[in-house]
Order: structure tokens, then sequence, then C-alpha cells
């Protein structure tokens, strides 16, 4: 099923320029402080989502004036453009052959004429800190009904099968216009009326159905009592006696209040009009005695969290679980502030369960919630299903010999550079963000290099010494030969290490230290961080076997010692992993057709793969296997054993 594969953005809210975020298919995970654009490209998704559901078509979004001339204080243009080019437009992958787009003239395609409908496979489930904020913002005093929010953030996104239309459109078109026959509905709207009380109703069920289960498995404390979270959407007829709300829409006389001898008194209106639908909360807690207590209140009774949590259940409750990824996906942005980090964890483990059902595009101005769910997802090994990065704002035209520009949103992916160092690049701090530079490639070369990359002998003194960071970048391409690794894809390390690294060590902001310099080191130490990630360590005994079969058919095994920690690092590289080369070992016997033939003395070699390469040479055979094939270890395979660990 298709998914959303780039995003451009041209004059709407915070982008006075053309902006393109290429998910390709990707989940995102965006983070960016207030201010930074972050929003925008949430309510960007949003518009165009609901652009082909509009009366307008979307029209309002991107013009000053309506069409009467007057001005349009709904335009979401922004403010230092004004531009009549300002659009989004959005494509998707599968090959999918449309480009979708509103603009000025409302929404479109490129491809056909008139209207054309999104894919539908693509549906949008929308959350931000507002819509939880009214959720449960409601006077002590008050009853909480939300009928509001469902309408504005609810029935958008839940379609009518039957009528192919969404709620969302269904109450548009019952409350904006008034079919009557005399002074009385036709027949035709009072039925419009009753199907799209029964369709809310049937919502509100299917909400009763999952959201305590909901909450009480991904979002309650272990040491809280479940709770029984329902909503209400009663017909008028059945609605709880000496309750004044009017439950189901309806088109009728209204109430009006008047003060006669000092009382206020309720009045029949003369005219007749639409009503305020009333959907209303129950929630129970679970006592552990097997009763409930019932909390009438929950604005008043709950903390913030807790009924940001609630909020959370019930929009969650109309997810599909069952059912593979079909295109679906939610966008969420800044929806946890209210959390604290015990239950944001609950929240991004309940979205990573999820993911292969929705895709996530979530927006965070947090820092730790950003690095936490990062983290999450390099733990769970999907890097790869992600797209991860940083939006800044800028304000130097870097095309123009930096001079200051209208200020714009720019995107940096993380596998450009560690979020530490985003900060200074987008300010175009570049001395600061070199001298972060230079410690992480400190850092990397450490965790990466084996002692003897590390060290080395000094002329004068004839002593090991610790090489210092241009020796050890000077190096890399030995260390890139040894292990089979491409030295080309990081030779700009050893490029740019005398201009770039040994300057911004002194901090010396006179020398022409430029942005791309700067991104093509980070380009390259985070290739080399990805080793270091993705390097697996096996354990094993001391002793090691090399099995090798001769021509003839004799089985041989090299008994190898493992000097020092009695572990092999293994690294993934192109996909396949392999030992790695810096492993120094020793031989102490062969056994050939089970007879043992030991050494007089321990034979020395600084790698495994130099043994290997002499017995093959020795015995005539082709050195052509992975060593995990063909080392073993109290009689498994190095490769069964990684397999083992890897859990795959």
């Amino acid at each position: 099923m298709p998914a959303i594969d780039k995003l451009v953005i041209s004059g709407f809210k915070a982008f006075p320029n053309e902006f393109q975020l290429e998910f390709n298919g990707r989940n995102l995970l965006l983070y960016g402080e207030n201010g930074s654009g972050k929003s925008s490209i949430y309510y960007a998704l949003h518009c165009i989502f609901q652009s082909p559901l509009k009366k307008d078509a979307g029209k309002k979004y991107f013009n000053e004036r309506n069409e009467d001339g007057s001005a349009n204080p709904q335009h979401l243009k922004n403010i230092n453009s004004l531009s009549d080019s300002a659009k989004i437009r959005i494509s998707f992958t599968e090959n999918h052959p449309f480009l979708y787009e509103v603009n000025k003239d409302g929404y479109n395609t490129t491809l056909v004429d008139g209207t054309h409908p999104l894919p539908a496979d693509i549906t949008g489930v929308f959350v931000n800190h507002k819509f939880l904020f009214e959720f449960f913002n409601f006077r002590n005093s008050e009853k909480i009904n939300l009928f509001t929010v469902f309408a504005k953030d609810i029935f958008p996104f839940v379609k009518d099968e039957h009528s192919g239309l969404h709620l969302g459109e269904m109450y548009d078109q019952l409350t904006t216009s008034v079919s009557k026959h005399g002074r009385r509905l036709t027949k035709t709207a009072q039925n419009n009326i009753l199907a799209f009380n029964q369709l809310v109703r049937d919502l509100i069920e299917e909400i009763n159905t999952h959201a305590s289960d909901v909450y009480n498995k991904h979002f309650k404390n272990d040491e809280e009592s479940n709770l029984e979270i329902k909503l209400r959407y009663d017909s008028n007829e059945d609605k709880p006696a000496n309750d004044p709300n009017e439950y189901w829409l309806k088109y009728d006389y209204g109430i009006e209040y008047a003060v006669e001898n000092g009382v206020l008194v309720e009045k029949r209106a003369p005219y007749k009009r639409y009503n305020n639908p009333f959907i209303g909360m129950e929630i129970a807690e679970m006592l552990s005695d097997g009763s409930k207590r019932t909390i009438n209140k929950p604005q008043t009774f709950f903390n913030e969290a807790k009924l940001t949590a609630i909020a959370l259940a019930i929009r969650f409750a109309l997810l599909n679980f069952d059912k593979p990824a079909d295109g679906r996906f939610l966008a969420l942005d800044d929806m946890l502030i209210s959390l604290d980090m015990s239950n944001r964890t609950k929240v991004v483990n309940f979205l990573m369960s999820i993911s292969d059902k929705y895709k996530i595009y979530l927006f965070t101005h947090d820092r730790l919630l950003y690095s936490t769910f990062k983290k999450r997802i390099e733990l769970d090994k999907k890097r790869g299903e992600w797209l991860i990065g940083g939006l800044y704002m800028h304000d130097i035209d870097e095309e123009n010999n930096y001079q200051p520009c209208i200020p714009y949103p720019k995107f940096i992916e993380n596998k450009d550079m560690p979020f530490s160092m985003m900060e200074y690049y987008t300010i175009h701090d570049y001395p600061a963000c070199g001298q972060k530079l230079r410690k992480w490639c400190e850092e990397i070369l450490e965790k990466l290099y084996p002692d003897t990359l590390k060290k080395g002998i000094d002329s004068r003194t004839h002593q090991t010494s610790t090489l210092n960071l241009n020796d050890r970048i000077a190096n890399l391409s030995r260390y890139c030969e040894k292990e089979g690794l491409d030295f080309q894809k990081y030779k700009n390390l050893k490029i740019y290490k005398d201009n770039i690294l040994n300057t911004v060590s002194h901090y010396d902001i006179e020398s022409p230290i430029y942005k791309e310099e700067i991104l093509q080191i980070m380009k390259v130490l985070n290739k080399l961080d990805d080793i270091v990630k993705n390097r697996v360590i096996v354990p094993v005994n001391h002793g090691i076997g090399l099995e090798l079969v001769k021509p003839d058919g004799t089985p041989v095994t090299v008994c190898i010692n493992i000097r020092g920690n009695k572990e092999l690092p293994i690294l993934l590289i192109e996909g396949n992993y392999h030992i790695s080369y810096f492993i120094n070992c020793s031989v102490k016997k062969i056994i050939e057709a089970g007879i043992h033939n030991d050494f007089p003395e321990e034979k020395i070699y600084n790698s495994i793969y130099d043994i290997y390469n002499e017995y093959c040479a020795l015995y005539g055979i082709p050195n052509t296997d992975n060593l995990l094939d063909v080392l073993q270890d109290h009689n498994t395979r190095l490769r069964d054993k990684l397999t083992a660990q890897l859990g795959v």
C-alpha cells in the first residue's frame, strides 16, 4: 500500500520558501524547538488531508481575501512571503501516479482535472496538545461534554463506508443548511439526522469496547487500579431524568432563559434551531474488593498526566490493530508534554508496538522524549524504517555571502550529525561545532580501533605511547584495508583533518571553516559510528577450532588460542557479518584425521585471517569461506552462536 513519499511546503505558516521533506515511506521522528516550524509540518499534513472535504476545498488557507474582497483572517500564508505560489504538495510511494496539492485555487492534482481523492488507503489520525487539553478543559462545576472535540478532531477522520462521507462532512452538511418543507424539515433531512445520530452512537460504542483495555494494558501504572472508561451519546428519550442536556442532534425549538418575578425560568424559543449535542463521559475506578467507584468529575479528581492518558486511550480505541499496515498514519504533535518520563515511556512503547499497523509521524520540542524515542528505535533495530532529525530556524543566507535573510526552517537528518552538534551547526557557530566534532571523532576511533592502531613506538624513547588524533586518522586507511572496508567512503576525514579538526581544537575563529566541510566530516564519522554501533561481541572459550577439509577429504582442525579477552568482535559490513581482522591469537596444535600434533611452542599471529590464509595455502584449500562458517567453539559453529545472540 502507498505511504507518504515527499511533502513540499511553500509560503505556508513558518515556511516562506519551498521546503521538502522526503519520507520515502518511512516513519518520522522530528525534533524542533518552539517556533522552529515543526508544528507547521503537522498542520500542513492536516490541511492537505482535510481540504478535499472542505466546502471551499481549502482555498481559505491560501487567500488573503475572500471572494467578496473582504479580508480573510483564516489564511495561513507565511507573513513574510504572502506569495500567490504558496502551496502544500504531497506524493506517495509505490509508483502512485498522482501529485496532490492545495493552493489558492483549492485542492487539486497535477494529472487530472477537478478534484481527485487522496489514495483511499491513506487515512490519518491527528493528535496534538490542544486536542488533549480540550478533552478536560471544563470548569469544576461543569459536566464534560466532548461533542465539540469530536466534531473538530475525530468526526473528520471517521468515514461511513455506506455513504462514503466522513462524519465531519455529514455534520457540516446537516448544520450549514436546513432543508425545510414549510416550517418542518423534509423527510430526507430527518432521515439524515437520524442516520448521523446512529453513526455517532456506533462510534461511541466502538470506543467503549476498547478504551478501557487500551488504558489498563498500555498506560496504567502497575500500582494503580484499573479504570472503566465509558462515553455516552444517548437519544434524547434515553437521557437521565432531570438532565437538562440535549444529547442527540436534533432540529427543534430551542430553550431560552428569562427572569420572571426574580426567578430564572426556561421557555421555549419562538424559532427552531439545531441543538448542541452532548457526548458525556463516565469513569469508574475498579476497587480491590470487586466493586467500583464512580468518578463524577474526572477533571477535578485526576491529575493532568492521568487525564492525558485517558484522552489518548479514548482516541486510540478507534485504531484498527487487526489489519496489516495499509497506508494509515498517526500524526502526533507535542502530545506528551503533560506526562512524566515513566508515562511517556509507556506511550513510546505503545506507538512502537503498532508501527507495523500505522506509520508514526511524531513531532516534539522535548529533547528527552526525542532521545528516548530514538534510542528505542535503535534498540528495536528499526533505524532504517524511520526518518529522524531536527528542524531549526535559519536567518542567514549561506548562498549569498552569509547575509541576513527572512527566517526559514531547515531540516537536518540525524544521520548527518549527532543531536548535540545540530544546534551549533544551525546557528553557524562552526568553530564550536568543530570542537564537538573533534571530541566525537576521538571517541569513535577509541571505540573502533584495536590497540595496535591506537598506540605506537616513540622514536626518541622507544617506549609505547598513545597516538594523537592526527596519527590515528592516518591509520584509517590501514583499518579499512584489513577490515575489507572501502576507504574511498572515509577518505574525507583524512583530507579535512588539517583544515578543520586541528584548527578548531584551538578555536581559531578566523579560519575559513565552512558548513560543507563540517557536514562532510559529519557524514564520514556517522559511517564509522555505525560500524561501532552495529559491532557484535561474541564471547568464546580460550581455544577455538578452525575447521578445514583438505582436497582429499581429510578433516583438519587448527587449534587457536585467543589472546587477551575471550571474545570475538564481529562487524556488520554491507549487510554481512565478518569477524574483525584485529584479533591477536596463536596456534598450539593441529588435529588431522583425529591425530593430535602439538607444537613445541605456540606460533603467534596478528589475526585469525593470517592463520586461515596460511593453512589454506599449505593444504591447497581455496580460502573463500567466511570465518564464521569455519570457526567452532566447543563444537558450536561461530555463525550459530552469533545467530543465537542476535535472536534472529
